[in-house]
Parts: C-alpha cells; structure tokens; sequence
C-alpha cells in the first residue's frame, strides 16, 4: 500500500515538472510570475539570490550561439596587480539590471532623483595615509530632493584623480551598494596638490526611460530609407527591431534583413514605392518623447563632489606605481579583456600603462619600420576613422582615396605608400549606420563582408569597432546580432589566416550636455555583450579599453581628445610590433 502510494506521487510529480518545463521553454508564464524581480534589490536580497534574469527578444532570425572548442580561450586568469583592489574597467554584469531598469516606466516627481546638494561625499581617512601609491577611498550616500536618503541603487557613478593642470590623471571605480550607498576608489600615483572628482554620470530613472523608449519603436533614433520607382521617391523610417509603433506609423513593414547581410533591419513601408526599389539611406534625429522624459535624460554627468588633497612622496619618491614585467607585444590577448581599473594613467603629460610593458614611444620611424608590409584595415564608425586619419598624418602618408572627404566621410577611404610598404584603409560597419541623408546604400557594408575578402595567409592588423551609431539606436540584443554576425567571419579568418591580428576597440565616456542618452550604460552594455561574445575568442583576439582613460580626461565629444586617440594607437602599436631597444 504504501509503495503504491509513493508511486501515485512520484507520478504527480514528474507531471507536474513536465508540465512548468513546457511551460517555460513555450515561453507562456505571465511575466510577473516568471521574473519575480524587485526594483533594485538590496544587499540582502542580492546575498540570497544570484539568479541572472534574461528578457527574449524576437529577433528577424534566431542567431544560434557559436562555439568552437577548438577556439576556446585557454586564459581565463585575471591580470595580477600590485593594486589594492583590482576592478573591471566597467561593470561586466549591466544587463543583470537590465529587468529592474524597465520597470522605471515613468517619473512623475524629478525630486525622487538623487540631488547632489543632500548627497553625502567623504573621504574615508581609515583607508590609510595620503601619500604616493595609496589607494583613496570615498564613501557616497546618495539623497533625492526631499533630502531623503535613496534606499536603492542603479544609478552610475565616475570617479577620478587629477592635478590642477590636468596632466596628471587616473580613473577610479565605484561600488553600488544597491541600497542608496557607494564606495568609490582611486590611486593616488603621485605626490602633489591633487582633486578627487565624482559625478553621477547616469540615473536609474534615464536608464528606466530609456530601455523603455528602444523597446517601444524598436530604436532611439532611426534611421531612413529612400524608396524610388516611376520617379516617385517615398522615405519611411527603419529600426533593427521590429516594434507594434513603426508597424501603426507606416501601417507596414519593409523587411530589409536580407539587403543589410543577414542583419535586422525593418523600414516603414511606402505607400506608392516598392520594399524592393530601396535606394538610400540616411540619419532621422527625430524623438518621440515629451519634455519631462527630455529633462531627465538630460540629467546627467552631473559634479557630485570635488574633494582638494595633498599627497606626499612615498619611500619611492613623488611617483610610485606598480610597473609590469611583460612586454605588450609577449601578453595573452585573453588578459586584455580582463583588465582591471585603471588600466594606465597619465602623469606629467606622459602615459603609464599598467596591464604590460610598452617598448615603443610614439615614432613615425618606429610606427613605420612596425607596420611595414603589415596592412591595417579599420572597420567602424567616424571615430575609428579619426584613427585612420590620424595614423595617416604620423606616417606622412600622400597617396590616397576618400581623403579628405568631409561630406562623405561615410564612404571608403585608402591611404598608400608602396614604396614604405604602408597600406591602411577605413570602412563603416553595416546599418543602421547614420550618415548623411540621401547616401547610396550600397557603400555600407558588413564588418563580415570585409573580412570574407582578406584573402588567406593574410598578416594584416584589423581593428573592429560598434558603439556610437549602436548608441544611437541599438539595444543590447540588436548589437549582439551585429558582433554574431561578423564572428562567424572572424572564426574563417583566423583559420585561413593564423597570422593576422585583430583587435576589437572598446566604447569611451561621451559627455555632451546635448547627447541625451545614458552614454555610460550604454557603453557597459557594449563591453559586456563584446566580452560575451569573444569570450571562446579571447586568446586570439585583442581587447582595446579606453574607458577608464576617457573618464579621467573628462572626455566630452563622440570624437575623444586627440591625447586619447594617440594613447590607444600606441597601445595597438606596442601590442603588434617588436622592435629593437
């Protein structure tokens, strides 16, 4: 009787496990059951439950995951340091947020967001003395304009050390302690007169708004399509999401997925044109939103505190910093993706880094005795351009094409010595792609397509980049479809081509008063999703952070300073070439 029993409710049992399997894999539970998520859990809550909570996507085609065991990274150490406490140069886990950010649908009351004159910022002097090659630490407590303290987190905070020339610099981090609280660090490097600076460079509330917005019409901003036939030319709105707000707008889709290399795109459709007579393309700066939505964009990058401290010369003297052994050019790619903040540091004028040992100074003669009949080919946006313009000039190169052209700066452009064996070229990545109105869409293409032609036995130096025209309309799961997209092509060239290098260049700090989007989440966002996707890549591809040095230049443009492209270019340099001391 009693194993009948047991049996009936073994039975049971499995059934019922059947059934919530089905369930969940057919995608059917009510979202408040299936998530089951508070707004920003406290410490506690973040102690009981680790659970990493995803939100599916439909996407014009399910992309599968890419593996190749033959591939995987071999490295998954962390870069040891001398430092104290060693961070990632940007959170790695935003997206974990990434539910909590969308339930911040709206905000009735801008008092309910933190207000830097209630908010608390201190040095904590039990972290030791203030003297060169300390670590800072400073405690945040964050008020809204009630002068209530805020009892959750979610909002991004920068912190940085300089001197009052602005010569001397080095990025920090910043715990969240989920619950209104912060805990920034930052090394003290040098002796001198020196300020701590702290900004919240995002709230939760414009990262809430907008999540929300991208999820709604499918992108920030769009852009356009021109449909020409019969002389009749229409020009409708494309998203690489497919959103209920564009289908009612146009009454109707163009699916362009196939015309952009397999990459979703979707276009209002015309009413008097064919999908098929899609001819140009171009940005639309148009916004959906209303002025509250506007105001708390806007709020960000905001001065939280600037504290003035004195530091004094350690038993090493006035600059005391931890000196790595390895050269750059001899480091695992895979650590370059698990550097720690900061990754290098300015000091008088001249750049530390701090993941490897640099071997050459910035040197026409040098840059052109490393790159030698070594072609370098850029794919990206116009800030991968401004590398290309700029390694262009340190090499006095003469011969070109597509320089200069600041009209269509969009279109290809090659620059060539063949004399020198100099040989390097710039290229935009795929749509959306926001160049100038009534471009030929035929002169974009795919990071992939461009690396299907680099033929085989290729050493060439490739440098891949997705951020600002991602920030302009792009979500996470629409960048992830870009980056799996060109992996593919990746994994062929490293196989028919074992000798090229190829670097992928990381997002930098945008501050523009005028660029109303959480430029830091959104940069997280990218980091993380690039992390993810090269993950199995990593020992064969090189990661280019720039972050934490555009956060202590305080970086204001799309375009960074002129000190931080040549930093990076250096740092590419060093990671690809040997040469003799």
């Amino acid at each position: 009787m009693d194993k009948l029993l047991l049996t009936k409710v073994f039975v049971v049992l499995a059934m019922m496990g059947i059934f919530f399997v089905t369930i969940m894999y057919l995608d059917v539970i009510p979202i408040h059951i299936k998530y089951l998520t508070k707004q920003f859990p406290t410490d506690n809550d973040i102690t009981k439950s680790s659970r990493t909570v995803t939100i599916t996507e439909r996407r014009a085609t399910n992309v599968p995951s890419l593996k190749d065991d033959k591939m995987h990274s071999k490295y998954k150490t962390a870069i040891k340091t001398a430092l104290k406490f060693p961070r990632a140069a940007i959170s790695r886990n935003i997206l974990d947020r990434y539910p909590e950010y969308r339930q911040i649908q709206r905000v009735d009351d801008f008092k309910e967001l933190y207000d830097p004159r209630f908010s608390v910022v201190e040095l904590d002097r039990k972290s030791g003395s203030l003297t060169a090659g300390s670590q800072l630490t400073i405690r945040i407590s964050l008020y809204n304009g009630y002068n209530q303290s805020l009892t959750q987190g979610g909002d991004l905070l920068n912190i940085w050390l300089r001197n009052t020339e602005g010569t001397s610099i080095v990025a920090g981090d910043v715990v969240d302690h989920m619950n209104g609280s912060y805990t920034g660090h930052v090394m003290a490097f040098w002796a001198g007169d020196v300020a701590v600076k702290l900004t919240v460079t995002n709230t939760k509330e414009g990262i809430g708004l907008y999540t929300n917005y991208v999820h709604e019409h499918g992108s920030y901003k769009f852009i356009n399509a021109t449909f020409s036939e019969n002389k009749k030319t229409e020009m409708t709105q494309c998203a690489p999401t497919m959103s209920s707000w564009l289908n009612q707008r146009y009454g109707g889709f163009c699916n362009l997925t196939k015309e952009n290399y397999n990459i979703s795109l979707f276009c209002g459709k015309p009413r008097s044109v064919s999908c098929r007579n899609w001819e140009k393309y171009g940005w639309d700066d148009s916004l959906y939103f209303d002025g509250n939505v506007e105001k708390i964009l806007r709020y960000k990058d905001v001065l939280l505190k600037e504290i003035q401290l004195t530091i004094v010369p350690s038993s090493y003297g006035d600059l005391d910093y931890p000196v790595p052994k390895t050269p750059c050019n001899a480091l695992q790619p895979a650590l370059t993706w698990n550097s720690t903040v900061p990754s290098g540091f300015l000091y008088s004028g001249k750049y530390h880094n701090l993941i490897c040992q640099t071997t050459m100074d910035p040197s026409w003669e040098k840059y052109r005795a490393c790159l030698r009949d070594r072609q370098v080919i850029s794919i990206g946006d116009s800030t991968t351009r401004q590398w290309f313009l700029r390694l262009v000039t340190i090499l006095g190169i003469q011969n070109s094409t597509g320089i200069p052209s600041y009209v269509k700066w969009h279109n290809f452009a090659h620059a060539f010595n063949h004399t020198l064996g100099l040989d390097i070229e710039w290229q935009p990545h795929e749509l959306p792609f926001h160049g100038t109105p009534g471009s030929n869409r035929k002169n974009i293409k795919s990071v992939a397509y461009r690396l299907d032609r680099i033929p085989g036995k290729s050493t060439a130096i490739i440098i891949i980049h997705w951020y600002a025209h991602i920030a302009r309309c792009c979500d996470h799961v629409a960048l992830r479809e870009h980056v799996r997209n060109a992996k593919t092509s990746i994994m062929r060239l490293l196989k028919r081509s074992p000798d090229v290098q190829i670097f992928i260049k990381g997002p930098h700090l945008i501050t523009y008063h005028n660029a109303i989007k959480p430029y830091a989440y959104i940069g997280m966002f990218v980091e993380q999703v690039l992390r993810e996707e090269f993950d199995n890549l990593s020992d064969r591809i090189i990661y280019l952070e720039q972050w934490d040095m555009s956060i202590a230049a305080e970086n204001i443009n799309i375009h960074p300073y002129d000190i931080l492209d040549d930093i990076s270019l250096n740092n590419l340099i060093n990671f690809s070439c040997k040469y003799p001391n």
